[in-house]
């Protein structure tokens, strides 16, 4: 099983230099920059945590969940990235997918504050898989939250953020799946965990390939949801009064 890991660590590798050099190539890279970052920064803890699980155990076990909340972040950044694109023509709902975004994050960063704060023998190092699956949990919202508004006001989205969705998608499920086991089994589960992670984030990395080979600019939008909400009820309401005007006028004089 650990042959099969590290030849997915190898093949996540290669799929993640073959989508940062097709940016370069297709002058992608300035587009979604943020993404671009968080592929490269993956590949670099990734390269620097297989040499030293080469060297030596202890170096890695060290570093792995240090440089795993460094990439969470930017994961996180990445969504709001997802959210600009998807909703540039919709400031409104742009503004309340970010703000169910932050108040997700702030809330889990709050409860583990509070945990440092006031239980001195809490320690954050001792289960740190625990706070990223809060994390990832934080990051499943916020998509939802996204696919939710695109779905509800039937906002057309291009390939390039439908592949973005559906490989953070997969990779965020599963990454919460394989979490919350490990946390109820144990040490026992580690060995299943270790395949889990490397085989969602290829999966993830192919679907991305995919959809950003090449880039397609996003479809023209419908009118800003809130206004055609307002358009709607103005229309509603000119009925109404219509309809009313016309019982007055029907009605005879006395």
């Amino acid at each position: 099983m650990e042959i099969l890991s590290q030849v997915v660590v190898y093949t996540a590798l290669l799929i993640e230099v073959v989508i940062l050099v097709r940016s370069i190539r297709c002058k992608t890279f300035a587009k979604y920059s943020i993404f671009y970052t968080y592929l490269l920064t993956v590949w670099v803890t990734s390269l620097f945590l297989l040499i030293a699980y080469t060297a030596t155990r202890s170096l890695y076990a060290l570093f792995y969940w240090r440089l795993q909340f460094v990439t969470l972040a930017l994961g996180c950044g990445v969504i709001v990235e997802i959210s600009r694109h998807v909703f540039a023509r919709h400031v409104s709902l742009d503004r309340f997918a970010r703000w169910v975004a932050i108040v997700t994050f702030g809330a889990i960063f709050l409860v583990f504050a509070i945990h440092v704060a006031f239980l001195p023998h809490w320690k954050p190092v001792a289960n740190p898989a625990e706070l990223e699956r809060n994390l990832r949990i934080a990051q499943a919202i916020a998509l939802l939250t996204i696919v939710f508004l695109t779905g509800y006001y039937r906002i057309e989205i291009g390939k390039n953020m439908k592949g973005l969705i559906l490989g953070f998608g997969v990779y965020v499920g599963a990454s919460i799946i394989s979490l919350t086991l490990r946390l109820f089994i144990g040490i026992w589960f580690s060995p299943v965990w270790k395949i889990i992670g490397p085989f969602s984030y290829t999966a993830a990395l192919l679907i991305w390939m995919v959809a950003l080979w090449s880039y397609e600019p996003a479809p023209a939008s419908p009118p800003e949801p809130m206004e055609v909400d307002y358009r709607r009820l103005a229309g509603r309401t000119r009925q109404a009064l219509g309809s009313i005007q016309e019982q007055l006028d029907r009605t005879p004089d006395r």
